[in-house]
């Protein structure tokens, strides 16, 4: 949507960490509609599509055969078919991927980026939380004629949501009602609020990086081990049946001014090269010379504190405890 990006380019942004609502068009869509849909998900992605509705969005996740993460999904099953939530830098890749499976199948795969306008909320004004458009419980999803709201899981207790719109005048509308009440945000902002959250992202430079199971996806409800086969499974599987795992996603804040990127390696203290320990997941600063990290890396280094940015060796790793059980 052209008009919502001119729109929200006259908007002030910054880096908050509370009581926000930011633009959240670097998230891109996909719209997968057709008889075959939901078994054409089903036989692609790890978690169990058959056990949402238009009410309850999923987590998933598509790998390649050798089990190795190409994206993660917020998925939201709509009255045609399903829309796929993920970083737009992936979709066009996404797209073309998913539609050499296609064969045979009634499915339509499409690029829905630019139909929707996309903005992300962390509140505990209850003079938004209480808005008839958004959803009332984590989890769910609430859909009206042209709005979708999702609520995801809470931070710092406060609620955080993600609002898809096909109307220009009622995201405008919305965006004008809700920020009387919150702080105008980058959409790093949100990127901190998911890192906060233990929420993975896949981005182009850490894709192909990380199993399912390293990126605490298992803890997430992101995979079904009883469902049948998807690219990746036996190595899914065979890790959750058989294996132990040797690596997993941490929480971390640095104290730096040059927060590391995705893909960014970790290391072994005194190493003078990657030595495989571990890479950045996803990093973001508070804009006060403070990081908050998602990085995956060998259990057994982490735990002993063995552990830091290549490239800063200098700066430590802080320990933050995540919001889910490990």
């Amino acid at each position: 949507m052209k008009d919502w990006q001119t729109f929200v380019e006259t908007q002030a942004a910054a880096i908050e960490t509370s009581n926000f609502i930011c633009d959240a068009s670097e998230l891109g869509l996909i719209l997968v509609t057709g008889d075959d849909a939901e078994s054409f998900l089903q036989n692609q992605f790890s978690n169990d599509i058959s056990h949402i509705d238009e009410t309850r969005f999923q987590l998933s996740s598509y790998s390649t055969p050798k089990g190795r993460l190409l994206a993660i999904f917020q998925i939201v099953q709509i009255s045609n078919g399903y829309l796929l939530i993920t970083p737009l830098g992936l979709v066009e890749s996404l797209l073309q991927r998913l539609q050499m499976f296609v064969i045979q199948a009634k499915v339509n795969l499409a690029n829905a980026s630019e139909h929707f306008a996309r903005f992300a909320l962390q509140t505990n004004n209850s003079d938004v939380t209480q808005h008839p458009v958004l959803a009332q419980q984590a989890g769910q999803v609430l859909q009206g004629d042209t709005v979708i709201s999702l609520r995801l899981n809470s931070v710092n207790n406060e609620n955080r949501y993600l609002v898809l719109c096909l109307s220009i005048d009622e995201v405008k509308s919305l965006w004008d009602e809700f920020s009387q009440h919150l702080r105008v945000a980058s959409f790093d902002a949100w990127r901190m609020s998911e890192i906060k959250a233990g929420m993975p992202v896949i981005y182009p430079q850490t894709s192909e990086e990380f199993v399912l199971q390293m990126s605490n996806l298992d803890l997430l409800d992101g995979v079904s081990f009883k469902k049948g086969c998807y690219p990746g499974q036996e190595i899914v599987a065979r890790m959750h049946y058989l294996g132990k795992l040797k690596r997993r996603m941490f929480l971390t804040t640095l104290k730096t001014d040059q927060c590391p990127a995705p893909g960014d390696e970790i290391s072994a203290k005194g190493a003078e090269s990657a030595d495989g320990s571990g890479k950045v997941v996803d990093a973001v600063s508070d804009g006060n010379g403070l990081c908050y990290c998602l990085y995956v890396a060998q259990i057994k280094k982490a735990a002993n504190n063995e552990l830091c940015l290549l490239d800063q060796p200098q700066v430590e790793l802080t320990p933050v405890e995540l919001p889910y059980a490990s």
